[in-house]
């Protein structure tokens, strides 16, 4: 956590600001408040780019992205402004704003200062408490009403929404990140390349469709022995760069059941292995 005077962390600049709901997130007025202008030019080879000096600066946004992203990326480049003052100027490319997000870098850190200051735990929570079903349908009309992009906003709700579900990245070279539920047990990892019995594969290797969506045997996405007994339901859908967004979601929670019940067996086995 950054000390220095001028940081604010995204739940004190909303207190201070007290912004309460999603139309009140105003990034242009937050930033200014921070003392960074956001100017919108038609920028080539990036999204967006912050100049500081002292203690204001210019961010410029690509105007040729839509609003969402425009949004996101004035967010990111806010985040750099923070922790980032006195070390460099950025340009961000826009990749960088869909895979920087489990790295530990200035660059994932900046995302994850966007989606706090712009998708508010405080203010995402109860909008989404009585989900019954979660994919990328409902992350896009959340994502409409938080004026946000898909990504960002499918992060928020695989991560604190109220079902049990994973976001994995998948590029033509394999997986490029992935996000689980702040509840699902850590032993789940999806395959470092979508199988071939997965819409994520298809869409990836030759599909013409640009989503699809359905219930999956959960050994198509892990390898875990309790998975093959077991569906998910995936919707998968190819972004602009050609990369894949699967969400996964436990629509059956027996298996979730059986693998805590494995994962007490394995510790009590080791416990009298002692």
């Amino acid at each position: 956590m950054a000390t220095t005077e001028y940081f604010r962390s995204p739940g004190q600049l909303l207190e201070e600001l007290g912004i309460t709901s999603p139309e009140e997130i105003d990034i242009e007025a937050i930033a200014f408040h921070c003392g960074a202008s956001i100017k919108y030019r038609s920028l080539s080879g990036c999204a967006a780019r912050i100049v500081g000096n002292g203690h204001s600066a210019i961010i410029t946004i690509d105007s040729n992205s839509p609003r969402g992203r425009q949004r996101f990326s004035a967010g990111h480049e806010l985040g750099h402004w923070m922790h980032d003052r006195g070390k460099a100027s950025f340009s961000c490319e826009e990749k960088q704003l869909v895979q920087q997000w489990s790295k530990n870098n200035p660059e994932a850190r900046a995302n994850s200062y966007a989606s706090d200051l712009l998708l508010p735990i405080s203010i995402f929570k109860p909008m989404t408490a009585s989900l019954r079903a979660i994919n990328l349908t409902v992350a896009g009309e959340l994502a409409k009403a938080f004026q946000m992009s898909l990504t960002a906003t499918a992060i928020r709700l695989v991560e604190h929404g109220p079902l049990p579900a994973m976001l994995v990245c998948y590029s033509s070279t394999g997986r490029e990140w992935f996000v689980r539920n702040l509840d699902l047990s850590k032993q789940l990892w999806p395959m470092s390349s979508p199988s071939r019995d997965t819409y994520a594969h298809d869409l990836l290797h030759g599909s013409e469709d640009s989503t699809a969506e359905g219930d999956v045997s959960a050994a198509a996405w892990f390898e875990h022995e309790v998975a093959e007994k077991y569906c998910v339901h995936e919707h998968s859908m190819r972004t602009s760069y050609g990369d894949v967004l699967a969400l996964v979601w436990w629509k059956d929670e027996r298996m979730l059941i059986a693998l805590d019940e494995f994962e007490e067996r394995q510790a009590s086995r080791r416990s009298d292995d002692r």
